[in-house]
């Protein structure tokens, strides 16, 4: 039986997902703010096809794969065409009754697939794709080395419409620390509104061992704004952000201030919220700082 490499990580909506790791780590792996994939064993390399074909066969025969299929690790949609296509197409062969296949994916990866490559996968089941945008600040986004700029975000997110595949949007609420907070929250909004996908997941930034930026924090080079800058960024990316017809969540658990809505009917509701708690100053109205604590990262 073919040994996953841990930790792995998968958004929580795919709580329910059968986790199949075709490549292991991440491709890119140089984002000043993420830890995720920095042991030794976890350098980035695309399992060979054997095993995974042993890994479908293997679940299938047990049962493991129900509707929901979700290609690990960081990036999948890196995979070579081919080979995505060959995986994607086994899997619906042994267990014909999934219904859908979702992979975390860069902006490079999007330009490189282009709309013709992503109409085949979506054909195949490709329904939705995990793309952590962080910031629409292109000085915060060159600083923690994302790799893609605002333009180029918008470029992928236009591709993924044209070829029908929604699009999941992540982004860090802190990301631009207290120098660049007001500028990295609305740009934030701003690119948001410019690509308009169907999922926006608002999370706050943690700093972790591990990570480069913890590095720059512990020297004080990197100041993390405090909960109720955290909660102002969250009311100036909402004010910002102009959706056509799509969810928004900072429901996950590293946020301070819960909220799911449906934009654009929500969106004055939702800033009302924001500006009540904001106003209040009641740190009550907000979740405890263990909850942030605990959390696994996403």
């Amino acid at each position: 039986m073919i040994e996953y490499v841990t930790p792995y990580f998968r958004p929580p909506s795919e709580a329910k997902s059968f986790i199949l790791q075709a490549t292991i780590g991440c491709s890119h792996n140089q984002c000043t703010y993420c830890g995720m994939y920095r042991k030794d064993e976890q350098k980035f390399r695309v399992r060979p096809m054997e095993e995974i074909i042993e890994i479908i066969d293997s679940a299938s025969e047990h049962g493991e794969i129900k509707d929901r299929v979700f290609i690990a690790d960081g990036n999948a949609l890196v995979l070579a065409q081919k080979k995505l296509v060959e995986i994607i197409a086994y899997l619906k062969e042994k267990s014909p009754w999934v219904e859908r296949v979702r992979m975390y994916a860069n902006v490079g990866d999007i330009l490189r697939k282009g709309v013709d490559n992503l109409k085949e996968l979506k054909a195949l089941g490709l329904d939705m794709v995990y793309i952590g945008f962080e910031s629409g600040d292109d000085v915060v986004l060159e600083r923690i080395k994302k790799g893609a700029g605002f333009d180029e975000t918008v470029k992928a997110s236009r591709i993924l419409k044209e070829a029908g595949v929604m699009n999941s949007a992540m982004v860090l609420l802190g990301m631009g620390g207290v120098e660049r907070s007001a500028e990295h929250a609305e740009a934030t909004g701003k690119l948001l509104t410019a690509c308009d996908p169907e999922y926006v997941g608002a999370l706050s930034l943690q700093v972790r061992p591990g990570a480069p930026l913890y590095d720059e924090w512990e020297r004080g080079e990197f100041v993390l704004p405090d909960k109720f800058r955290m909660i102002k960024e969250l009311e100036i990316l909402v004010d910002n952000t102009t959706l056509t017809d799509g969810y928004f969540f900072s429901n996950h658990i590293s946020n301070y201030l819960p909220i799911k809505a449906k934009f654009p009917a929500d969106k004055e509701r939702v800033l009302s919220q924001i500006r009540a708690v904001i106003a209040s100053g009641d740190e009550s109205l907000l979740r405890p700082d263990y909850y942030r604590d605990v959390i696994n990262q996403y």
